[in-house]
């Protein structure tokens, strides 16, 4: 055995890597993103700043007419606040943990679903793809955010589970 194997097998035995830091960690950083982010969304600035990205969503495109600017701000601040809320409540409780996580899917769906309908998204001036214009490179983040959203969920939806065989 090499002294790397030897290494990977005495890290992976350790409490830090046998522990459920990655799924608090994870739910943490879930948790921040979310408050950090919606408490944005109440300004009249940042509500500006998304109408070109609302514009191009296919999935919430229809907040600008329903609502108007501030409204789509608003709507947007709001669920991500229960969103938020929810995910955080998973530390306790993985059914409201589940529905965070639901919400956080479809959030995240709903974001990245604008990156092959923005316009420009890819710096000309620099040569085009792969180089991000602020815009796309700003809701590329989102995909990360995505398949975490999926991972609490399995987390939750096991945790339910063995919950529910308990009874």
């Amino acid at each position: 055995m090499t002294p790397f194997d030897q290494l990977i097998l005495y890290v992976s035995r350790t409490t830090l890597f046998r522990s459920r830091l990655d799924r608090h960690l994870i739910r943490a950083a879930m948790v921040f993103t979310f408050f950090a982010f919606s408490i944005q969304k109440w300004s009249q600035y940042t509500a500006e700043m998304l109408v070109p990205l609302i514009s191009h969503s296919p999935v919430v495109f229809w907040l600008l007419p329903a609502f108007g600017v501030r409204g789509a701000g608003y709507f947007l601040g709001t669920t991500e606040t229960i969103f938020g809320s929810l995910i955080f409540l998973g530390y306790w409780s993985p059914r409201f943990g589940i529905l965070g996580a639901l919400g956080s899917i479809l959030t995240f769906i709903g974001t990245t679903s604008i990156i092959p309908f923005l316009p420009d998204g890819w710096a000309q001036e620099a040569g085009g793809f792969p180089i991000m214009t602020l815009p796309l490179g700003f809701l590329m983040k989102d995909v990360l955010f995505l398949a975490a959203s999926f991972y609490l969920l399995k987390q939750d939806l096991t945790r339910a589970a063995q919950e529910t065989t308990r009874r």
